[in-house]
Order: C-alpha cells, then structure tokens, then sequence
C-alpha cells in the first residue's frame, strides 16, 4: 500500500507543524522506534520520498496510537500463541495478558507526566507541539448514585474519571517499567559508565537531562501515590493559618486543613499537585498526624513505612532509593512538635526551619550543615562567598552577600514584613508583630519558654539560639589551632587571638594593652571610677565583678 506525503506535515494525519523524521531512529522506554519500519509491519504501508528529500514527519499524537496499534499486534499474536498450546495440550485457557487500551488523548497525559521526545526523557525532541484534538460526542450514560465525600468517590464524576484514570495509570505503567529497566541495568551498570566517559560532551548533557527527568519523576510520583493511597495531606505554607495546596483557603487549625482537603478535593487536583515541582527546589510538607493507609486502615509510623508497606503488601511500584524531599508533620496539641526528636517549638515557620537541619541531601563543605534540596544550599552557600557584591538599587558595594542584603533591606525596602491581615508593611518582624497586637487584637511575639531548661525568652530568636547553642550543641565554627569550636562566628574570632598573641587594643591613660576589646572595656572603669558592684550587705562598691565575688566569699561567706 502507498501513499503520498508533502513536508512540513505529519504524513498520518496531515497537521502541520515541525514534527519526528519518520525514517529517524528514536529510543523510547528503552526500545528503538523508527516509525516508518513500524508503519510497514503493523499496517503494510510504504510512505513515499519527496522529490527534494523533504519526507514530513510523524505527530506525537499519531506516535501514541501507532505505539498503541502496535501493542495490540503483539497482544494479538501472543494470545493466538497460546491459544495453539491450549488446542494442543486440551487444558483450560487462562489469558495473562494486560489489555492495551486505544485512548485518543493518552500522548497528551503522558506528555504531562513524562514530557515529549525521544525515549520520553531526552533533550533533543524536548520540546515538540503537540497537537490537541476536541473529543468527539458521547453518548449520555445512565444517571449513578450520588458521590460520597471520600476521596475516591469525587475523583469519579464525569467530568474528571476518564482523565484522571488515564492518568494515574500511564503513571504507574511508567513506573513500573522504570523499575523494571533499573533492575536490568544492575549488571551493565559499569560498562554503561565507561562508555558515557568516553562519548561526546553531547551525550553527556543528553544524559544528566535523562537522569534529571527520571529522578524528577519518580519524586512526583511518590508523592502521588502517598497522597492518593494514604490519609496524608498537603501544607502550602503557614501564613495566618494553614494555607491549602489546592486553593487559597487558610485554616487556624492544622486539624480543620487536613478535613477540608480530604473532603473537598480529590484524585485529580493531587495528580497535577506537583506539575509546576522541579527537581532543585523540590519540596512536600505534609501533615502526617493519625498516618494510616487508606487500602487497608492499617496504621503507620512514618512516611518510610507507609512506602515499603506499599510497596510490599500492595505492591505499588514505589522508588524507595531516592532521596527525601518530603517534610512530615505531626499536629498532636496547640504546640509544634519536631517528627523526628521531639523538640517543641512555639511557631510553624521556626519548626519548619528546624526540620530542615535533619536532612543532608545536601551538605555544605565548608559548615557541614546539611540541607532539603538543592535551593536551599545554594542560598546557604552564598553566606560563605567572599569578594564584591554591588547593591541592585546604588553604587554601594558589599563583602559578603548577607551584607548586601541587610543594606537593600535598611535602606532601600526591600524584603519588607507585610502584615498578612491588611497588607502594611514594614521594616523589622518585631515592628510587624507590634502592630498585629495593637491594631488586630492578636497576641504575637509572647514571650517564649524553652520546654528542656524552663527558661524564658523575650522572642522566638532568641529561644532558637538558646536550643541550639546550650541542647542542641551545635559548634559549626572550628579552630584551626586547637580541638575548640564554637557557636558563633565572632566567639571564634575572639579565642584566635589568644593563639596569635597580638594586643591591639591599649589604654590611653595608662598604655596597658589588652588582646580583646572587651578587656580594655572593664579596664577602663578603673579610671572612671566605675563602681558597678555593689554589696547588698555592707554597702561596699567595687570596679570589676571578680572583686565583688571575692569580697561576698571572704566577708561575708557567701558564694555566687
């Protein structure tokens, strides 16, 4: 069979547009495809040669059916195999095969999921137009019943089943095969390597984009399949309350966000959750509180857990070997307790910082501290960079990027605190907080009680500092010349100069030189005359504390 072609149009069903070359060798799911040859054996067509050369090209819709078509030919001559051995061996058949459904719009939901092009992940056939088709008129069905509330129940109205299902499934198809060819690669895995070494630059970036792709996919669709097979919820961000993933909605309490999203949204709203993530910024905050599995109500511990439950007793094609992006929460009481060591936190945005520092997907070499994604490291990785760093809005110029900020921020206005009730906004989060308690009526910024020592702190900050300076003990800043390190970076300045040795810091009255600046400070009260010590027993005033302290022991028998 023959038929005719003209270039610049797709030679099945003449749109036009910039499409595959049929007669291009293509890889998709790990199997080449040349549409032509694919043409010739399903349907016996031969497509023509233009005179110039210009042989068209295929659309990704048609693609997508010729794959279709294709599969049922070999679901076709395999099920007339068997068939053969069942007249033969007179024993009852029992087909294993998985029907390939013929679904029109099936390329677009995979473009979606996947993206478009050669071996769905590559760069080069990345971005291909994709032609969109209205779906011709069907026949009304009866009328059903009407739909519960449950999450599964609203995802079947007419509108949204047939999209939704396709969807779900050519995701869970496209995992499966992951999983398949990632186990068959185990064993070629070297010499894969070796070969990448010695190819082009330009198979090398092909390559990291397929493995960007992949890596993003199965992120998305773990967080998919959780969110649909569990009573897991999503958090958008805590503004004045919680703020829902699907809409604008805000709830004071964690409790009445997780019942509005299980009840009014459902499969399809969670299935585009995370269409806009990308791999570098990726992140999922989700209130995990009561975490049970919604296939069979058995309760979970953890995130981890429900994914190898999943993935073992239902047999989900969940990627279990990939790092964690996703931030559980657990709303138990008024306050915000840490998943993972307990540590209880008077807001939201303070605990969600705090949970960051549990994981080290990514780690900084300089401080060692660890990071979610890669964003959020290389937003911490410019705290480090030293050289000149010019102010977006005046000639100024700073050292550091954190400089530079706090100078925009002062004196140009930006970054400000916005009042999330009536939009005002200003220069410090205190002044912000100020003015909800006075003008909203509502308590901010209470002073705040550390739940280890029982200590009490005028702010959040100040708390924050506490915990991880005195229970947390972190010491990011290390000595080059000894074992000490430090909580602060200017504690660690101050103990270098007892190595160097250097005073530079020298009275002016007496010259007595001192190696802190804080040592001539207490020297000077000498000359001042400064009396700041006094005892409450015998009225006696002294200059320095260490005088005061000894005075109360050898006077009075009392130890401070």
């Amino acid at each position: 069979m023959e038929t005719a072609g003209h270039s610049n149009m797709c030679r099945c069903c003449a749109s036009e547009g910039a499409f595959k070359d049929i007669k291009s060798t293509y890889h998709w799911m790990g199997e080449e495809e040349i549409y032509a040859d694919m043409l010739k054996d399903c349907f016996d067509i031969n497509l023509n040669v233009s005179e110039h050369g210009e042989d068209g090209g295929i659309c990704e819709v048609c693609i997508t059916q010729l794959r279709n078509a294709i599969n049922f030919k070999k679901q076709v001559q395999h099920t007339e195999e068997q068939f053969k051995k069942h007249l033969q061996n007179k024993t009852l058949f029992r087909p294993h095969i998985v029907k390939v459904e013929v679904a029109a719009e099936e390329d677009s939901e995979e473009g979606d999921i996947m993206g478009s092009g050669d071996d769905a992940f590559s760069g080069a056939e990345f971005e291909v137009p994709i032609k969109t088709e209205d779906d011709e008129p069907k026949p009304k069905k009866r009328s059903k019943a009407p739909a519960t509330s449950t999450r599964s129940k609203k995802s079947k109205s007419d509108d949204g089943e047939p999209s939704t299902k396709r969807k779900r499934r050519i995701e869970t198809e496209l995992a499966i095969k992951l999983l398949s060819k990632a186990k068959k690669q185990q064993d070629t895995e070297e010499t894969d390597k070796e070969e990448t070494e010695e190819g082009d630059e330009t198979v090398s970036e092909k390559t990291n984009l397929k493995i960007y792709q992949v890596e993003l996919f199965k992120q998305r669709f773990n967080v998919h399949e959780i969110l649909l097979s569990s009573n897991a919820t999503p958090i958008r961000k805590y503004d004045i309350g919680f703020v829902c993933c699907f809409c604008d909605e805000q709830f004071i309490e964690a409790q009445e966000l997780k019942t509005h999203t299980i009840s009014s949204h459902g499969d399809k709203e969670i299935l585009d959750y995370t269409k806009g993530f990308g791999l570098r910024g990726f992140l999922v905050k989700l209130d995990v509180t009561g975490l049970q599995c919604n296939l069979c109500n058995t309760e979970m511990d953890s995130v981890e857990d429900l994914m190898h439950h999943l993935k073992d007793d239902h047999e989900k094609p969940m990627f279990t070997d990939i790092k964690s992006y996703i931030i559980p929460f657990i709303f138990e009481d008024s306050s915000f307790k840490c998943t993972f060591c307990e540590l209880q936190f008077n807001k939201f945005k303070v605990l969600q910082e705090h949970m960051y520092t549990h994981y080290d997907n990514f780690v900084c070499d300089i401080c060692g501290s660890g990071f979610v994604n890669e964003k959020m490291f290389n937003s911490h990785s410019d705290s480090h960079k030293v050289g000149i760093f010019k102010c977006g809005h005046c000639p100024e110029e700073f050292e550091t990027p954190l400089k530079k900020k706090y100078h925009e921020k002062t004196a140009h206005f930006v970054s400000m605190n916005k009042c999330n009730y009536c939009g005002e906004k200003f220069m410090w989060y205190s002044q912000k907080c100020l003015h909800i308690k006075k003008v909203h009526g509502i308590k901010v910024n209470e002073p705040k009680e550390c739940k280890a020592c029982d200590k009490v702190f005028s702010s959040d900050w100040r708390l924050q500092i506490h915990i991880r300076r005195d229970h947390l003990l972190e010491r990011s800043f290390k000595c080059t010349e000894c074992d000490m390190a430090f909580f602060a970076k200017d504690t660690l300045t101050q103990h270098m100069v007892r190595h160097s040795g250097v005073k530079s810091f020298s009275c002016n009255v007496c010259s007595k030189a001192y190696t802190l600046k804080k040592g001539l400070r207490e020297h000077m009260r000498i000359h001042d005359n400064d009396r700041r010590f006094k005892c409450e027993i015998c009225d006696q005033a002294f200059v320095q504390k260490v005088s005061w302290k000894g005075h109360l022991k050898s006077k009075h028998g009392i130890s401070v």
